[in-house]
């Protein structure tokens, strides 16, 4: 069966209808017509592989030669450009579709980076048996040893490279304090690279973005793109409005250090103690508290002229938004790194209008969407 593919969805695999039911067909591009092949019929939906009989002018080949077998990458078929805007697009998409707000926002030019060298955060598995480093096949528990990954930054393809030993290391005690995901033989090891020192667990470093300097270590979440992170950090702290901030999800306090020696009254909120122990670190002036965000703020009588959310995956539990509607800011930064979930959320946000949304592609050659909305008082 050939099919024209219609435009990118969600997981940036191609849209196209078939007899009225939607299909999603991965490594496909809008405009190409593909032969479908592994096609696999659900109650709503048609998901399927396909040869490409027609290409797309912006399909590339992928630039690394495990593409085809690793699962660390799933969209390498553009450039970085192409995939900043087909991944705005997504996000146009689904704000449509979704949030149904009924009035027109503005869609930002994108923010991108380069490929080559952009990851300095990644979860290595490391096979204790074969002493072999890599990461798994698509879909599957197989390791897919490697020694060089283009995505990576060059202090982690050297640890690849020559230090394994610290990798085999650091897997060896994580098994035995009982902290790894264990697949067999597999511990998965998390690593983060500041450039001037490397961390493969709890080891402290730090890393320079923008203006900030940020105590981190490879246990808690920071962002992986340095080469894109002091543009995200720079479009955050121009968007807030006000002196008194509240950051809710504030992690390792990536938003609240941009105001360190500024007269603004900063509240962070995080639930993991880990993060907010670094947190305390990076924002000393901000007042942080240990909290779930929706039993911190059903406690707040605190009117923040902004406030800053930066959720999950999963997005703001139902009530959130309400709630923080009822704090009544002047304006809302919500990050996102699901456009779905934002879509979503959006609409909750009572009394509010979104005015603008800006992609960053944090993860060229994934298919993963960050993007940053702007709510205003309606």
């Amino acid at each position: 069966m050939d099919v024209r593919i219609a435009g990118m969805s969600d997981g940036m695999r191609g849209f196209a209808l078939i007899d009225g039911k939607a299909a999603f067909v991965d490594n496909a591009l809008p405009g190409e017509l593909i032969r479908l092949e592994k096609i696999r019929e659900k109650k709503s939906y048609i998901e399927a592989e396909g040869v490409v009989l027609e290409q797309s002018p912006i399909r590339i080949e992928p630039i690394c030669p495990l593409y085809s077998r690793c699962g660390g990458c799933s969209f390498q078929i553009v450039g970085e450009r192409d995939s900043a805007y087909l991944k705005k697009g997504v996000v146009e998409e689904n704000i449509r579709r979704i949030a149904r707000l009924g009035y027109e926002v503005e869609f930002l030019d994108p923010e991108y980076s380069s490929f080559e060298g952009y990851r300095s955060r990644c979860r290595i598995h490391y096979d204790l048996r074969r002493r072999e480093a890599g990461f798994l096949s698509k879909g599957t528990n197989e390791l897919v040893p490697i020694s060089h990954c283009p995505a990576l930054s060059d202090g982690i393809n050297s640890l690849l490279k020559s230090g394994k030993e610290r990798i085999a290391s650091a897997a060896r005690k994580r098994m035995f304090l009982n902290s790894a995901k264990g697949i067999n033989s597999l511990v998965e090891v998390p690593i983060i690279d500041g450039g001037e020192g490397i961390s493969l667990g709890d080891e402290d470093i730090a890393i320079k973005a923008g203006d900030c300097i940020y105590s981190v270590n490879a246990n808690v979440f920071f962002q992986s793109n340095l080469l894109l992170l002091p543009r995200l950090l720079e479009y955050v702290k121009k968007s807030v409005v006000g002196n008194r901030i509240m950051d809710l999800y504030s992690g390792v306090g990536t938003f609240s250090a941009l105001f360190e020696g500024e007269k603004k009254e900063v509240y962070a909120v995080e639930r993991e103690k880990e993060c907010l122990r670094r947190s305390r670190v990076n924002a000393p002036s901000a007042f942080s508290f240990t909290d779930d965000v929706l039993k911190w703020s059903k406690k707040q009588r605190i009117r923040p002229d902004t406030v800053i959310v930066d959720p999950p995956r999963v997005g703001l539990d139902r009530d959130v938004p309400p709630l923080i509607s009822s704090f009544n800011p002047d304006r809302i930064v919500y990050v996102s790194c699901s456009s779905t979930t934002l879509s979503r959320d959006l609409g909750r946000f009572a009394g509010y209008r979104v005015s603008e949304i800006k992609v960053f592609d944090f993860y060229p050659g994934s298919s993963h969407i960050e993007s940053v909305a702007i709510l205003d008082r309606a």
